[in-house]
């Protein structure tokens, strides 16, 4: 198979290295790295290609398009269940990721407790998807199609046209059919009070981190060019983005002295500004 080749806009690693550096934490190219949801393995060959060496893709079906067969050792799948267990011991990974994965995951408690299982104390999880109320959901292209779906109203936004590129010679009943059916497998938008509840029970320290995302992204999205200083000025912006366009959520395991402080971790609002930045390295 063929290098893939992704453009600016679809690379991740420089952007989850700002994001993390914001938050006080450089990854060791010895870091161990967990590419969850990998889906064709983009992502997991794009850290290797970046130097990165101890790298995995996980998903919970093989869908990779492998280089060379070789590679599948930087892969694992959870097995005929279709479950989130991940097939690593605990305390295995510095850091898992993911990009426009998790509004796909259905039973996000049980993914993100394994996440927690997988990562090393003090190790953090970083992931990016879209809001549920986003003005045009990025699947189905249904105006605010992650928190309205209703057949009739797939079937009005189907009337007026309205297609994914999988959909264009369909009808309009079947198309609303293939979107109430995706829409309840396929697609899973928790408000944001239900996200910041999962995450803070496994985690000692959970932040939403758009800001940063907003602040390297800018470079190519007109969207972002456009919200970024608005974010760092006007009181409530921020959340607005958060509400209507994009989730970025940085969770961070607890260290093994906080652990044995306390079994149950306080979660705070947010963690203090680090004084210096913190390595991962495996």
């Amino acid at each position: 198979m063929n290098q893939m080749i992704l453009d600016e806009k679809q690379r991740i690693v420089g952007l989850n290295n700002h994001i993390l550096k914001t938050y006080g934490i450089v990854l060791d190219k010895d870091a161990a790295i967990l590419d969850f949801g990998c889906g064709s393995g983009r992502h997991t060959y794009e850290y290797l290609d970046a130097g990165y060496r101890s790298v995995i893709g996980f998903d919970i079906r093989d869908y990779v398009n492998l280089r060379d067969e070789t590679d599948r050792e930087h892969f694992c799948f959870s097995g005929a269940d279709g479950s989130y267990r991940i097939p690593y011991p605990d305390d295995s990974f510095d850091l898992v990721a993911s990009t426009s994965v998790f509004e796909h995951v259905i039973d996000q408690a049980s993914a993100i407790a394994e996440i927690a299982r997988v990562l090393k104390p003090s190790g953090a999880a970083l992931h990016v998807f879209p809001s549920r109320w986003r003005p045009v959901e990025p699947h189905i292209f249904v105006p605010f199609g992650g928190a309205i779906q209703t057949r009739c109203w797939f079937s009005f936004w189907a009337r007026m046209g309205v297609r994914n590129s999988f959909q264009r010679d369909m009808d309009v009943n079947e198309v609303v059919e293939r979107n109430l059916t995706y829409s309840e497998r396929g697609l899973c938008y928790n408000d944001l009070e239900t996200i910041e509840e999962y995450w803070s029970n496994d985690f000692g320290s959970v932040e939403f981190a758009e800001l940063s995302f907003l602040e390297w992204t800018r470079r190519y999205s007109d969207v972002s060019r456009f919200a970024f200083p608005l974010a760092k000025t006007l009181p409530g912006f921020l959340r607005l983005y958060r509400f209507l366009h994009t989730r970025v959520v940085l969770a961070r395991k607890p260290n093994r002295r906080t652990l044995e402080k306390d079994q149950t971790a306080t979660i705070s609002s947010g963690p203090e500004a680090p004084s210096s930045s913190k390595t991962l390295r495996a």
